[in-house]
């Protein structure tokens, strides 16, 4: 995802090659939720195109590119879909899987999950205790 990835100065917006490489890593990932069939549901009737543009955004903003996520706040965005921790969980590893084989750093890994895992509270809905 980059010639010079061991740059400690470096963002992790940069570690992961800036907007373009973070674009196809958002390709990747929901190509892999539209074919997870417990996670497809949540994509019907939706404008997965427009989804896919807030999340470019929104990971390019928590990465410390210079793109401003312009979406509505995570909470309302989610509100009513009845997302589970198992169900949100899945999409991390879809996520981490995309990076992983993109070959992001490790540490830009976890600075993805770990700002995803802030968000959590924010996104799901149903928990999932018996």
């Amino acid at each position: 995802m980059g010639d010079d990835m061991s740059d400690a100065t470096l963002s992790h917006y940069d570690r992961l090659g800036g907007f373009d490489s973070i674009r196809a890593a958002v390709d990747a990932l929901y190509t892999r939720i539209l074919q997870d069939s417990d996670l497809a549901p949540y994509f019907t009737g939706v404008d997965v195109a427009r989804v896919k543009r807030h999340q470019v955004l929104l990971l390019c903003s928590l990465l410390g590119g210079p793109e401003a996520y312009d979406g509505r706040a995570l909470a309302t965005a989610h509100d009513g879909l009845g997302i589970t921790s198992a169900d949100f969980d899945r999409v991390v590893a879809h996520l981490e899987a995309v990076l992983d084989a993109a070959g992001a750093p490790s540490g830009t890994i976890v600075a993805v999950t770990d700002a995803l895992a802030d968000a959590k509270r924010d996104i799901v809905e149903v928990s999932d205790d018996a």
